[in-house]
């Protein structure tokens, strides 16, 4: 208890002066938009490729669908934190091979479940919505001039959520939820245009400010096909919301200010449409695969740029999960758990015709001690995203995910049920 207590007092205050993540290199596309739409769920789900939109368990959080919450163990209090450690290169026709990788650990989730009755669960809690963290140089040419200059483009930040989820049982085999989430963040630009003999030196500093609430829905179908096997759909939804912000602008020129303008508007930044749909299958309560399916309506957004426009996006994703489980007095604890998972997905970003493609497998593995309250899950992910075509960056990458569970017993009244 000592142990988790001090992880999630170094969560608190990481994510409070830091905004929930280190600030290193991470992707040069989060410079678009609100920057990489965060797709890990960070729990138990990691190892199967964040699979989960029809699973349900009553020891862990999982929000991939509020419906879920439904589902924890009665009496049971969770506390979940999760971290992260990355690994990327970077290839391409214009990638320094002597500098081409970097490294990131970030600080991404502390959650909080419980359940309230027969047929409510609950859940609280604060993760990453999307990360901007870039770092690259490239040639620019000055407006009215054949003259090029090197521009270095630096970003950090991103949007975060902070949620209160609710799951409702309707009867044997119907659940719905809502994740009422609060969407905030803040992003950090600069553009440093290097001195020429027509020039001084032109730094472009902004800083944008994003807020606004975002629910999203879940719905779960859960039945036994046999003695020996169960099955589960699942369904979320989430309607486009538009983003708010506060932001400045500052322009030096040769170290003087120029021009320092401050902006807010109520549309900055529209989150689209978003669904998915899930499915899967239990044998003997030990051995589950499960598929699901997401979709983004980004194209009717019309979000344009030089060379680059959002378009729709879509996620497959595959997982198996075998747990290991043992008789303890009169009650069944899970001992051992193994993951693995494929996803393939195409990004929001569209750049040069070349849509953002990312692909990969995960591995998983977690168990609970015998001498504490205690539950620890790892989970390894490695991807190839992007392509090297038409001058573009090809990203491969590794992710190591953490995440440190605690469970203890409430309002029993000196009863205990399990």
């Amino acid at each position: 208890m000592k142990l988790f207590l001090a992880y999630v007092l170094i969560l608190v205050f990481s994510g409070a002066q830091r905004g929930l993540r280190a600030q290193n290199n991470s992707s040069p596309y989060s410079i678009l938009g609100i920057g990489d739409i965060e797709e890990s769920q960070f729990n138990r789900t990691s190892g199967m490729a964040n699979t989960g939109i029809s699973y349900r368990n009553s020891n862990y959080v999982i929000h991939n669908n509020p419906a879920s919450y439904s589902e924890l163990q009665e009496q049971l209090f969770i506390v979940e934190a999760s971290a992260r450690g990355k690994l990327v290169s970077y290839y391409g026709n214009d990638i320094n091979g002597l500098n081409n990788s970097t490294r990131d650990f970030s600080i991404e989730r502390l959650s909080m479940g419980m359940r309230i009755n027969k047929w409510w669960g609950s859940s609280l809690g604060i993760m990453p919505f999307s990360t901007a963290n870039y770092s690259f140089s490239g040639r620019k040419t000055i407006q009215g001039s054949n003259v090029y200059t090197i521009a270095d483009y630096e970003g950090t930040g991103g949007v975060n959520q902070f949620y209160w989820g609710n799951g409702f049982k309707f009867g044997k085999h119907i659940s719905i939820g809502i994740n009422a989430a609060y969407l905030f963040g803040s992003l950090t630009q600069n553009e440093t245009l290097a001195g020429t003999s027509v020039s001084d030196m032109i730094v472009t500093t902004k800083n944008i400010y994003l807020r606004n609430f975002y629910p999203a829905y879940g719905l779960q179908y859960f039945t036994k096909l046999s003695r020996k096997w169960d099955f589960n759909l699942g369904a979320t939804y989430a309607h486009k919301q538009d983003l708010q912000a506060e932001y400045s602008a500052t322009v030096t020129n040769g170290g003087t200010t120029t021009i320092k303008d401050a902006i807010t508007k109520n549309d900055f930044f529209t989150i689209p449409n978003s669904s998915g749909l899930g499915i899967s299958f239990t044998r003997n309560k030990k051995f589950t695969l499960a598929a699901d399916y997401g979709y983004q309506a980004w194209s009717g957004l019309n979000y344009k740029g030089f060379n680059y426009s959002l378009q729709n996006s879509e996620r497959l994703s595959l997982g198996m999960e075998i747990s290991k489980k043992q008789q303890s007095w009169q009650t069944v604890l899970e001992s051992v758990y193994y993951q693995a998972g494929l996803f393939y997905s195409r990004s929001y970003l569209d750049i040069y015709d070349q849509q953002m493609r990312d692909a990969g497998i995960t591995v998983g593995m977690g168990f609970n001690s015998k001498r504490n309250a205690l539950g620890y899950h790892f989970a390894f992910e490695y991807g190839i995203r992007g392509t090297q075509n038409k001058g573009l960056i090809q990203e491969k990458y590794g992710k190591i995910t953490v995440t440190l569970s605690y469970r203890d017993l409430w309002l029993t009244k000196g009863r205990k049920y399990f």
